[in-house]
């Protein structure tokens, strides 16, 4: 289940202008995400001049939307992004999905649409593989590190679907966890299931494939999203602060 700060703010119960002290009482119930709020608040990546000390400092500087993508980030790394015995597999896709977040969050801005959205959607879209290899491991302990992940491919996308539903998330992000290797399956909220999808391909030419820069360009994702060259080397140039807001996220 998601924790219960996590699934309030994201479900609107928190307002946009609700009082510093209501939000900063809500997070200091869940003792475990706050500190790693005021440590993602502190980092590189999010951090000013000065040090953050409490979650009243940190919404002050870095705002509530930024705040909700912090919150989620804790609390998905912390209950499902865990698979014992396979933790270097499980950070690696920890960091691609914190890559993609980020990356669709960029993409989202330059294309002037919901950033915060698009953040969740591309830091959610592979939500459903420690998922799976939990599963797997269920039934076959001894599962080699390539049948590891192999085995995640087929059933990820629809094991993340079932649990963004389960945890009623927004249509969006749902979709995107559906579709994100197929955009053109999507019937709804198809620019979040592009955006999805070219965030999950820059997080890839980053991490695993930094030679494969011409198949990105050539993805049909790109001309759906109207995106030209000039935008795409924009995006590319981003990758070291992509990295940086990857390490940030992790706890």
């Amino acid at each position: 289940m998601l924790p219960n700060v996590a699934a309030q703010l994201l479900d609107g119960k928190i307002a946009e202008n609700a009082d510093l002290a209501e939000i900063s009482e809500l997070l200091h119930t869940d003792q475990a995400i706050t500190g790693h709020v005021l440590r993602i608040a502190n980092s590189a990546a999010y951090g000013g001049s000065g040090r953050i000390q409490s979650i009243q400092q940190a919404l002050l500087r870095i705002g509530l939307t930024q705040l909700r993508e912090i919150v989620l980030a804790v609390a998905v790394q912390n209950g499902v992004f865990r698979v014992e015995g396979h933790e270097a597999l499980v950070s690696h896709l920890w960091k691609h999905s914190a890559i993609a977040g980020a990356y669709a969050r960029e993409i989202a801005r330059s294309l002037r649409t919901n950033a915060e959205s698009s953040f969740l959607c591309g830091l959610l879209h592979d939500v459903g593989k420690p998922v799976v290899l939990g599963l797997a491991l269920e039934i076959d302990p001894n599962l080699s590190g390539e049948t590891c992940t192999a085995v995640l491919e087929p059933y990820h996308a629809l094991v993340g679907r079932s649990l963004a539903e389960t945890w009623s998330l927004p249509g969006a992000i749902v979709e995107s966890i559906a579709h994100h290797h197929d955009p053109g399956a999507a019937d709804e909220h198809v620019p979040s299931v592009n955006i999805a999808c070219l965030a999950n391909l820059f997080a890839h030419l980053v991490l695993d494939q930094p030679d494969d820069e011409k198949a990105l360009r050539a993805h049909p994702v790109c001309v759906a999203l109207n995106l030209y060259p000039e935008d795409l080397d924009a995006l590319i140039a981003k990758r070291d602060d992509m990295l940086e807001v990857a390490d940030g996220l992790t706890v």
